[in-house]
């Protein structure tokens, strides 16, 4: 039970996060810059972050769980991804809709691996 209770406070956190950066950064010409940004940071702090969580430092797993599932999970919105390329796509802005695909998935896996990259040039350095 108190899985969930923690999973629900980071989700919590998460999805604040989520709401206040759609709000502060705006879209630019339909482009839904927002959704983009947080989603790669998501990818970046996902992978660096709770990697680093679960290797380098004795934490409870309920830590890891609350920022990887609670956090990271509401934090990234593959809904709100879908629904703005459809967006985009109703509007007859296909370019648009076609780069924010490949910015999304390019992106999400550039900043996917640099979180392990950035991980494991700490451990060399050590």
């Amino acid at each position: 039970m108190l899985d969930y209770l923690v999973i629900a406070l980071f989700a919590f956190v998460g999805g604040t996060a989520r709401y206040w950066a759609g709000v502060w950064i705006p879209a630019v010409g339909g482009f839904p810059l927002g959704t983009l940004v947080i989603n790669l940071l998501g990818c970046f702090i996902f992978s660096w972050i709770v990697k680093h969580i679960l290797n380098d430092i004795d934490v409870s797993g309920r830590l890891v769980l609350g920022l990887g599932v609670g956090f990271c999970g509401a934090l990234t919105t593959f809904s709100s991804f879908a629904l703005d390329t459809m967006k985009l796509v109703q509007a007859g802005q296909i370019g648009l809709a076609f780069l924010y695909l490949v910015l999304s998935f390019v992106g999400g896996l550039a900043m996917t691996v640099l979180g392990e990259a950035i991980y494991h040039r700490r451990v060399e350095a050590r």
